[in-house]
């Protein structure tokens, strides 16, 4: 019986100390897991920061205390303990009052805007990510490691904004500056840039079918608003808080071929509509596909041979409605869906 009474003790005993064990090694776990996450958010503010001072520079703005801090949302010494990790790190110094980036400090924020700009590059060619939810997708991702992303061939230096990934862009300014001058009526720009942020503003552009690398011609400017022709045929009336947000530029050397296309979409501008709008069997050539149209979808329509000039028909409906549509290009017929069809711009020829 005093056996058994030592034996249950002894068990008692390991069983407490394994106990005990288990719960420095959970503890251990637990500091290191916090010790981690807190040191990833340091990281990201860290990089946040950078960016934040690299982006007004940009912009020739100075930037103090106060500015970051309304930037960052950080309490007054959380702030200053990152500000203190990177003077030690001599990524930034102070000028005065004035807080700036060192050489070193230019080269970490490029290289972390370049990788936001490939994140974004990749989920807008490569997933079916809402083209709204791309930017806020890439600032998180940014931070990490988990992507391992490969540019595509196509525009391999731009991103689904406009933005050079690596290096320098080209000087542009936002529509909004036109409106200073009535003199710019009727002359052709190059969209260069969409700003992305504020997220609704960047929705309401997308919806209007307006991106990067468009050529618009400038045919009224309002009070309140402006109009403009696109190179596929759209005509659209931006308000100015729109028009702040997309940027253009003026090419140098006169482009024949773009104003030849203009004369031609103005004089047969009736005859321009979206390739859900044509009734069956109306023939039409294609003026252009939607920048949003993308991925897979817009290599399978390439393939396909939907391209600038390409003759195009709708054969016949669906037996239940009018989506999807079989149309016929190239002695091939395809079924389109309407929110397909909707983004491929054509003139009509009969």
């Amino acid at each position: 019986m005093i056996q058994k009474k030592y034996m249950y003790n002894d068990i008692r005993l390991i069983f407490i100390i394994l106990l005990f064990i288990l719960v420095i090694i959970l503890f251990k776990i637990s500091a290191k897991l916090i010790k981690n996450r807190k040191n990833r958010l340091i990281k990201e503010k860290k990089e946040d920061i950078l960016k934040f001072l690299y982006n007004q520079a940009e912009k020739n703005q100075e930037t103090n205390f106060e500015k970051i801090q309304l930037f960052s949302k950080l309490k007054p010494e959380k702030l200053m303990k990152i500000i203190n990790i990177l003077l030690k790190e001599r990524k930034i110094k102070y000028d005065k009052e004035n807080i700036k980036l060192t050489n070193d400090g230019v080269k970490e924020a490029q290289e972390i805007i370049e990788k936001h700009r490939k994140i974004e590059k990749y989920l807008f060619e490569s997933t079916s990510v809402k083209i709204e939810e791309i930017h806020s997708i890439a600032e998180k991702e940014e931070h990490s490691n988990k992507l391992n992303i490969e540019l595509a061939n196509t525009y391999q230096c731009i991103d689904p904004h406009g933005d050079v990934i690596k290096g320098q862009g080209v000087h542009s300014f936002s529509i909004l500056k036109l409106t200073q001058n009535l003199d710019n009526t009727n002359k052709i720009f190059k969209i260069i840039h969409i700003e992305d942020e504020p997220r609704e503003i960047y929705s309401k552009i997308v919806q209007l079918d307006i991106a990067p690398f468009d050529y618009i011609k400038i045919k009224e400017i309002n009070t309140n608003s402006i109009k403009i022709i696109t190179n596929r045929g759209q005509l659209i009336e931006i308000d100015f808080i729109l028009a702040g947000n997309i940027f253009i530029v003026e090419e140098e050397n006169k482009n024949e071929e773009i104003e030849i296309l203009f004369n031609e979409i103005e004089e047969n501008f009736d005859l321009i509509s979206t390739l859900d709008k044509l009734k069956i069997n109306q023939k039409a050539k294609i003026l252009g596909l939607s920048f949003y149209i993308r991925g897979e979808e817009k290599r399978r329509l390439l393939e396909l041979g939907f391209v600038r000039n390409s003759l195009v028909e709708p054969l016949y409906n669906n037996m239940l409605g009018d989506d999807p549509r079989v149309y016929k290009i190239k002695n091939t017929a395809i079924a389109l869906r309407k929110e397909q069809a909707q983004k491929i711009y054509v003139q009509k020829l009969n």
